[in-house]
């Protein structure tokens, strides 16, 4: 049995509300409902998009983070100075990010004598479709979402 659009909005909006996470509408001609989502729900949290495409029967979660500059030049740095280990990290942490049960893209500079450039961002995303729609799926793919990006985050440090 499938939850329709508008039922599964205000469900989302019902969850984020009960959970005190703050979200606010964002105009969008392709989607039924977009928030953004401040998660978790403290001063640190990251904004999350929330999306009910109107295209697609269901919810995606996903987050998209920039790599700074100064961090983008300490990968440049360590990928010149030890090419190797700078494909294997970003090879381990593919790997890290397929086991994580998400969607996810890296967007890596250019090449450079056949090193990958560094990390300049990377999006992470989980869709549930409106079939399997409760409230400890939603909360959960939140958390997953938030906890990859943070493992993530950490790696980069």
């Amino acid at each position: 049995m499938s939850v329709n659009k508008r039922d599964a909005a205000q469900a989302v909006r019902n969850w984020l509300q009960s959970e005190k996470l703050e979200g606010r509408d964002v105009e969008d001609q392709q989607a039924h409902l977009h928030m953004h989502v401040k998660y978790p729900p403290s001063k640190r949290g990251h904004l999350f998009n929330v999306v009910i495409p109107k295209n697609r029967d269901l919810i995606l979660v996903y987050s998209v983070t920039r790599v700074d500059e100064g961090q983008q030049e300490e990968m440049k740095k360590y990928s010149d100075e030890s090419p190797n280990d700078w494909k294997k990290w970003l090879h381990d942490s593919r790997l890290d990010l397929t086991r994580a049960d998400l969607d996810w893209v890296l967007h890596v500079g250019e090449k450079v004598n056949e090193v990958p450039g560094p990390l300049q961002a990377f999006n992470l995303s989980r869709p549930i479709w409106l079939d399997g729609l409760t409230q400890n799926e939603f909360m959960h793919t939140m958390r997953r979402v938030w906890l990859t990006k943070l493992s993530l985050i950490h790696r980069i440090k």
